[in-house]
């Protein structure tokens, strides 16, 4: 345990939010690090000659910052910086002294500009579409939501277009799916473990997030029928196909029976399909058995192109006017020039060559990691473009991490995508997608298979 005590500056109130700082400043500064366990709430308070709830809401604080995890039965550990404060912000392919990225979650490359050259030179010689370079009285046209309707339909939904709702890529449409169905201090369940984007979505609309028990199928139905019976949960939101981290695939008959739950309570579902049309085959969508409950997000960020930035969100008719003004507080309206870009990708059938290029590349890249990491525990999938790595002991998720970084890779610890005090796997996702090159992407998985066969005292047991 790390014997941290923080100084306090004279007079500043309340205290609590005084230590959470000093801890987010030691953080930033190196002093704490990554994986660190700081001090019990009672020995901080003693330390400090503060109260143990002062020390329970600071720590509470810096939890809600994204800064520390909890492990039932453990303590309280420091959050690998980076993912506390830049998960969202990569700087490109690589950083530094040449660390290969591994840690965001990046479609398959390609050379998409083959399908986008021709679309962008017909726009730009042919008649400009009435107020593509300006505002526009509904938030997108009827075409640019008929072709949403038609990428949504092979996930097997039949969506009016009149319920499409075009937004500025799939993160955007969750923020507009929360808002249109909880207001500040509601309760939201998700699994247990999750993609952060939700996590920081949740903390600016000031919403309490719950972990849920999964299993090797997903999301357990008892666990969503117990917190909804303990009441106040609006909604649930999962990640069905390729879950975000853990790649599992919920099948048809986990689908049917978290879907029974949901009805049964009258539960909204946010369902985050952005991965559901890179397998070949996926079972349908949940929302597909909740006509009236389901809130569906999907987008072309990973499958056609992540830089237009359009996303899709299908949402029952009685939520219209809850969705379009969480749209206009948040963004007025997606950009109609992108949103055109994106209709005629899918209109023309360009999305769909694209999707099968990424889809083929992705399988490539899944067989190389599954070569690297013959032997280890793993989740992967043939069109997936991360894997879930288990690690063996006794290695720890956020030392891994902070290993492999040393070595010039960078990959996820399990920590970042737990939901609240969850005892996270000791587990890393590993992204296939960032590396431009098969040949940097190989180099990067074996510096990580050479870190696991050396072990954390660098004793080396085996080298691929």
């Amino acid at each position: 345990m790390t014997n941290w005590t923080p100084a306090l500056p004279e007079g500043q109130k309340p205290l609590y939010r005084a230590i959470a700082d000093c801890l987010a400043g030691d953080v930033a500064a190196g002093r704490l690090a990554p994986g660190s366990r700081l001090p019990t709430h009672r020995d901080l308070a003693w330390a400090l000659g503060v109260t143990v709830g002062t020390v329970s809401r600071a720590y509470a604080e810096a939890e809600r910052r994204g800064l520390t995890y909890g492990e039932v039965g453990r303590g309280t550990f420091v959050r690998q910086p980076a993912m506390a404060e830049t998960y969202f912000y990569p700087g490109g392919q690589s950083s530094g002294a040449e660390v290969i990225e591994l840690g965001f979650a990046y479609p398959a490359p390609l050379n998409d500009a083959v399908e986008l050259l021709p679309i962008l030179q017909d726009i730009g010689a042919g008649p400009m579409p009435e107020g593509l370079f300006g505002y526009q009285s509904h938030p997108s046209t009827l075409p640019q939501r008929a072709a949403g309707s038609a990428w949504i339909a092979r996930r097997g939904l039949a969506i009016s277009p009149d319920l499409v709702t075009l937004t500025g890529g799939g993160q955007h449409a969750m923020l507009v799916a929360l808002g249109a169905l909880t207001r500040p201090g509601d309760r939201v369940v998700t699994e247990c473990m999750t993609y952060p984007g939700l996590q920081a979505a949740a903390r600016l609309l000031g919403l309490k997030l719950e972990g849920l028990p999964i299993d090797e199928q997903g999301l357990l139905p008892a666990a969503l029928d117990a917190a909804c019976r303990d009441g106040g949960v609006k909604a649930l939101y999962c990640l069905p196909v390729l879950q975000n981290p853990t790649n599992v695939t919920m099948p048809a008959a986990r689908r049917q029976a978290v879907a029974e739950v949901a009805a049964t309570h009258s539960l909204p579902v946010i369902e985050d399909d952005v991965y559901g049309l890179l397998p070949e085959s996926a079972p349908a969508a949940l929302c597909s058995h909740l006509p009236e409950l389901g809130f569906y997000i999907t987008s072309l960020s990973k499958t056609v192109s992540p830089g237009l930035r359009i996303g899709y969100l299908a949402a029952p008719a009685w939520a219209g006017p809850q969705v379009n003004r969480a749209l206009r507080g948040s963004c007025w309206m997606s950009s109609p020039l992108t949103a055109e870009i994106a209709t005629r990708l899918v209109v023309d059938g360009a999305a769909e060559r694209i999707l099968l290029a990424r889809r083929e590349e992705a399988r490539a890249r899944v067989r190389l990691a599954e070569g690297v990491f013959e032997g280890q525990a793993f989740r992967a999938a043939p069109e997936a473009i991360h894997i879930w790595l288990w690690l063996p002991d006794p290695w720890r998720a956020t030392a891994f991490a902070a290993e492999a970084r040393h070595r010039g890779v960078s990959v996820t610890p399990a920590d970042t995508f737990a939901v609240g005090r969850q005892v996270a796997d000791h587990a890393v996702r590993i992204c296939l997608g960032p590396p431009q090159r098969r040949e940097d992407l190989e180099e990067g998985l074996k510096r990580l298979r050479r870190l696991l066969d050396d072990g954390p005292d660098g004793n080396s047991f085996g080298v691929v």
